[in-house]
């Protein structure tokens, strides 16, 4: 249920922003040639699904990953500090992990220790965000650990699926052998 209000609670900032961005932008027109408020709510309020769609995907995706290593390793976590830590560890990935990325890829370079790297931040964070929500010692490390695994084997998975061609949406030419 957290993740569905944190999904509305996602649309409903994305429906507020896109309106306001709509509404400056025609309020920079020339007089008689901008759109109602009723028309640019509506407009706004659908641009804004894709985004929430999106990111409830993404949080439900992380919300299982971290149910998944509760079960293997027979951890407690209740529902509510679950969510409250998905919805931490997606903010954290959207802004610091992508700063910390770019800062190692620079200073790094492409090199396998970038990853290795990124995945020891991402354990301390995720057990930090763990801590602040109120999870036990003994439960908040290796969720931290096996989510920030489980991300790293995505990313890879991922990048050598988009290396090999497949899932890019490019067909292949017809090739004949003569």
């Amino acid at each position: 249920m957290n993740i569905i209000f944190a999904t509305l609670g996602i649309w409903i900032i994305a429906t507020l922003s896109i309106f306001a961005f709509i509404r400056r932008s025609e309020r920079q027109e020339p007089e008689g040639e901008g759109k109602g408020p009723g028309i640019i709510a509506i407009t706004s309020a659908l641009l804004a699904l894709p985004v929430a769609a999106m990111m409830g995907g993404i949080l439900f995706a992380l919300a299982g990953s971290v149910q998944v290593v509760g079960w293997l390793f027979d951890l407690e976590m209740s529902p509510g500090k679950l969510g409250i830590f998905v919805i931490g560890v997606l903010v954290y990935l959207f802004t610091v992990d992508s700063l910390i990325e770019l800062f190692l890829k620079s200073v790094m370079g492409k090199s396998v220790m970038v990853k290795w790297v990124l995945l020891f931040t991402r354990v301390l964070a995720f057990y930090g965000i763990g801590l602040l929500v109120g999870a036990q010692d003994g439960t908040a490390l290796p969720v931290a650990a096996g989510l920030a695994v489980m991300l790293l084997v995505i990313e890879t998975l991922f990048r050598l699926l988009k290396k090999s061609g497949k899932g890019s949406g490019r067909k292949e030419p017809n090739r004949r052998n003569v």
